[in-house]
């Protein structure tokens, strides 16, 4: 069995939304927002249940443009939204598999991802910054083609209150948050445990961070088996991922940001680390 560590599109949209994890509210009427283009290396193999690899007969590939922002509503409660576009593709046949032969459909499928709008809302401003945050994920907007088992995202509502804390050092920060998820239509619910921390050097910010998710496997929606053709955002997916980033402040408003994540822990995600890049706008 292959070690090769890697990770699927969850960890990878977590590297370009931890500010959604911040226990920091932005500036009355501020502004962030955020363009990146993510991706995950071609993969054929999915991390599985107790250690064993699933392979798949195709690769896949997954690719997402995503839009993030930020308003703050008042100089305690921030307003934000993400919406991702994925392009998703099942292609050549996995000369590791032993259905390398057999005819299976490939193609592509693109749409809306799973949209998620939050409220966080800083209880403490001091020392110790603390925040509740509220985020609500809905379903993917492209339909789900059965004969690739390609879709753009969870095919459900994700509801998943979070508590935030952390503490700023002038040119150091860290942060730690914990939640509960929940997914309708089937899916497991999940805890969600994480941490940030980062150091400025000039005008470069260097971030590690660290994601945990934990599936409760309470949900009946069917697993991935040795049939499983992409493993695209099916039900039980878990991970603890770590990653880094940097943030490149050009100017006061305007940066860039690259990032990467992989996973010491996980099932049913691709075996694949995601990368990406993004550049940014702000106004505070």
């Amino acid at each position: 069995m292959t070690k090769r560590i890697g990770l699927g599109l969850a960890a990878l949209f977590l590297a370009f939304s931890m500010a959604a994890q911040s226990p920091w509210a932005r500036n009355k009427a501020g502004i962030y927002a955020q363009a990146s283009y993510n991706f995950i290396p071609t993969y054929s193999t999915l991390f599985g249940v107790g250690g064993d690899d699933i392979v798949l007969d195709h690769e896949v590939s997954e690719r997402q443009i995503q839009v993030y922002g930020e308003y703050g509503l008042t100089k305690k409660t921030t307003l934000i939204l993400s919406i991702p576009v994925v392009f998703n593709e099942r292609g050549a046949s996995n000369p590791d598999s032993t259905l390398m032969f057999a005819q299976e459909d490939t193609g592509s499928i693109s749409g809306l991802g799973n949209t998620m709008f939050a409220v966080r809302h800083q209880f403490l401003s001091g020392k110790v910054a603390l925040a509740g945050t509220l985020r609500m994920g809905f379903p993917a907007g492209a339909t789900y083609k059965p004969s690739t088992d390609l879709r753009t995202g969870y095919d459900a509502i994700t509801i998943q209150p979070m508590v935030n804390v952390g503490m700023g050092f002038g040119k150091s920060y860290g942060f730690l948050y914990g939640s509960y998820g929940y997914r309708s239509n089937n899916y497991s619910h999940f805890i969600n445990f994480g941490a940030e921390a980062g150091i400025r050097l000039g005008k470069v910010w260097l971030a590690g961070f660290s994601d945990f998710v934990y599936p409760l496997e309470n949900g009946d929606r069917i697993l991935p088996g040795i049939d499983v053709l992409t493993g695209l955002y099916v039900n039980d997916q878990g991970w603890l991922s770590i990653g880094a980033k940097a943030i490149w402040e050009i100017t006061r408003f305007v940066g860039i940001t690259v990032s990467g994540a992989g996973a010491a822990w996980a099932q049913n995600v691709p075996k694949s680390p995601g990368v990406g890049a993004g550049v940014y706008f702000k106004w505070d």
